[in-house]
């Protein structure tokens, strides 16, 4: 091996060397910079208490994560007791009204480690009825009966009671004759939907 020769070797001996520590180098800054990224959770905002109106749909909680981090993985409970046990949980949000229990859990992915679990108190109430209607309405008299004029803005069917003014009994239907009377309609409620009420004046001229 003359002189050239050795100085080549040399040469290509070093670079190998520092192209390798190069690598190691670079290696070491991902592992540094990933173990950083690793560092926090997800940030999930959700209000620890929730509350909804029954509306014949399965509704789901609000629950928002930050962009770019894994979606939460979110399951519903009827008890705090399956909660804790981890039983008879479902991805799927609840119809019905009552109370539930629902565990938001962050898993790791895109740069962050799982965070602890969230645990959300979740109540789907019974929706409002409300019934709408003139307070007084008057009518001419023509010898038909006169119903009550209203509107409600749920699927149920209230019941509407007629009495002159000067009598607790019910007619056993809308008036005919001329006079004054008080128009009770009334909900009285259900599973689903809460009680409401309505008075009304009913003239008839």
């Amino acid at each position: 091996m003359n002189f050239f020769t050795k100085k080549i070797f040399k040469y290509k001996k070093i670079i190998t060397t520092l192209a390798v520590a190069a690598v190691f180098a670079l290696l070491l800054l991902a592992a540094c910079l990933s173990k950083r990224a690793l560092e926090d959770a997800p940030i999930i905002t959700s209000a620890t208490h929730q509350h909804t109106l029954y509306n014949g749909r399965g509704q789901p909680i609000e629950a928002n994560s930050k962009k770019g981090a894994p979606p939460p993985v979110i399951t519903y409970f009827r008890s705090e007791e399956d909660l804790h046990a981890d039983r008879n949980g479902s991805s799927e949000p609840p119809v019905e009204v009552g109370d539930y229990y629902v565990r938001i859990r962050r898993p790791a992915g895109n740069g962050y480690k799982a965070g602890n679990d969230i645990t959300v108190e979740y109540h789907i109430q019974k929706a409002l009825v409300t019934i709408s209607a003139e307070e007084r309405q008057e009518f001419i008299y023509n010898g038909k009966p006169k119903p009550v004029v209203f509107s409600i803005d749920k699927n149920v069917e209230p019941g509407v009671a007629y009495y002159r003014s000067s009598s607790n009994q019910p007619l056993n239907g809308p008036p005919v004759e001329r006079g004054i009377y008080q128009v009770i309609i009334s909900y009285n409620g259900d599973a689903h939907h809460m009680g409401a009420s309505k008075k009304v004046e009913l003239v008839i001229r």
